[in-house]
């Protein structure tokens, strides 16, 4: 599983609107999936999360990309020329 993919990833649904979010839309574990959210907020990347039960949740309602998580999905311009979306992120991220 590929670190900066699953956080790029992560960041490009929240952009889009696609919340909720959860480690089975990845089909990554709940551990590399709230290290990647972890890592996303902490970075101040991603702000608006909800957290219970000592992990953060990506809700409907809440998450936001701030202005540096714009500038990191613009810098990953690479990524982004590979990545097609939720749907086929599994594969991606492996890879």
């Amino acid at each position: 599983m590929n670190k900066d993919k699953l956080r790029y990833a992560i960041l490009k649904e929240v952009n889009e609107g696609n919340t909720p979010l959860t480690e089975e839309d990845f089909d990554v574990s709940e551990g590399e999936f709230d290290d990647a959210v972890n890592f996303l907020s902490r970075e101040k990347y991603l702000t608006g999360l909800f957290w219970a039960d000592d992990r953060p949740h990506v809700n409907k309602i809440g998450p936001e990309v701030t202005e540096r998580g714009e500038n990191y999905l613009k810098e990953n311009s690479m990524l982004s020329k590979t990545y097609r979306g939720l749907k086929e992120v599994r594969e991606w991220i492996k890879l």
